[in-house]
């Protein structure tokens, strides 16, 4: 499951730096052709939310000593909703989050102090403080859309490959070691 979840967070970090695109006149939004959905062999369908709530734990743990262990640092690239929901009940269960840099995906244009509607408030409010994560690629909170995105990938460009791993075009990705 930790190559799913690694593939998954990579598609979606990848996608991160196209989630600003102008969507055109007509209301529809060019989708890239080389984004797939995932194999059905990689999709794991669990009976309960508990059951979702300790793989997502153990993927996240596993993943971070992984990378840890290999290069020296975990990244970690997240959604709002019920992905905050799950994490907000994770313990670390060692020193992970010291060595982990946190990234946001599908972020909307607002401040980013905003609990109601800002993914990164309420991941503070809900695990980032209790768990001392500081390593964290914020927006700048403005309702400008292009300044924001063209600032975040600049910010995410800027991290060294030792906290965010890149593929040959330069684009960040996460690996399983």
């Amino acid at each position: 499951m930790s190559s799913s979840l690694v593939l998954l967070l990579s598609s979606c970090l990848i996608g991160s730096s196209n989630a600003f695109l102008s969507i055109p006149k007509s209301g529809v939004a060019v989708i890239s052709s080389s984004l797939h959905a995932a194999p059905a062999k990689k999709v794991h369908i669990l009976p309960t939310e508990e059951d979702v709530t300790t793989a997502v734990h153990r993927i996240v743990e596993s993943s971070a000593k992984e990378a840890i262990a290999s290069r020296g640092h975990f990244a970690l690239a997240i959604p709002g909703g019920s992905v905050l929901k799950v994490l907000s009940t994770l313990e670390p269960s060692s020193d992970w989050v010291e060595k982990t840099t946190l990234a946001f995906v599908n972020h909307k244009c607002v401040a980013v102090d905003d609990v109601s509607s800002a993914i990164e408030a309420q991941a503070r409010e809900k695990f980032l403080n209790r768990w001392g994560l500081t390593d964290v690629v914020s927006l700048s909170g403005t309702g400008d859309g292009e300044k924001e995105a063209a600032e975040y990938e600049s910010k995410l460009k800027a991290l060294p490959d030792s906290k965010l791993p890149r593929d040959a075009d330069g684009f960040p990705f996460l690996i399983s070691p």
